[in-house]
């Protein structure tokens, strides 16, 4: 299975202490398995000095069938999913190693919100809105499906990893660097 990272530089190994915390499903490394939206992810994080780049996995489909890992799906957005995102994007969460994300989940996958999830989940947990009403301001991104591998065990199913990247800011000027060595 193909998933997709956008970022500012080309990843070598990944490392999870590098990850960012109050992200949706916590502190992990995330994909995308639409390229589009790598690529997006790509430019907004390039800035004015990085290189825009998108990383490929490919991921060991029996991922989600590893009885080793523990896995949370989630299929849409629930009430159920947005108590999680909460609970990972919390500020006040008392937490005390901060090198680990909030769960024992080895990989999560779901829906992505869009950019008013923090705005609608603060609201959410300063009792603003109600759970309903959060998910009706939260719109999540159509047919997009994000994963995030939190441990180290959950990354040796990454198979092999190739990037592209481009000078320029547009779309048609990509150029596939390939694989990884």
């Amino acid at each position: 299975m193909n998933f997709y990272h956008g970022t500012d530089q080309k990843i070598i190994a990944v490392d999870l202490t590098k990850s960012r915390l109050r992200t949706d499903f916590g502190r992990g490394f995330y994909l995308s398995d639409k390229l589009g939206n790598a690529r997006d992810w790509a430019i907004d994080k390039s800035g004015l000095s990085g290189i825009p780049t998108v990383m490929r996995y490919d991921i060991d489909k029996t991922l989600f069938q590893a009885e080793e890992l523990n896995c949370l799906r989630f299929d849409k957005a629930t009430i159920e999913w947005l108590n999680f995102v909460r609970d990972n994007r919390r500020k006040d969460f008392i937490y005390e190693n901060k090198q680990n994300p909030r769960h024992s989940f080895d990989v999560v996958s779901g829906a992505i919100a869009d950019d008013k999830v923090a705005i609608a989940v603060d609201k959410y947990c300063r009792e603003k809105l109600s759970a309903e009403e959060t998910l009706e301001e939260i719109k999540t991104i159509k047919d997009v499906f994000q994963l995030s591998l939190h441990t180290s065990l959950a990354l040796t199913y990454i198979r092999s990893v190739s990037h592209s990247q481009y000078t320029n800011k547009r779309w048609s000027e990509w150029r596939n660097i390939g694989e990884i060595v």
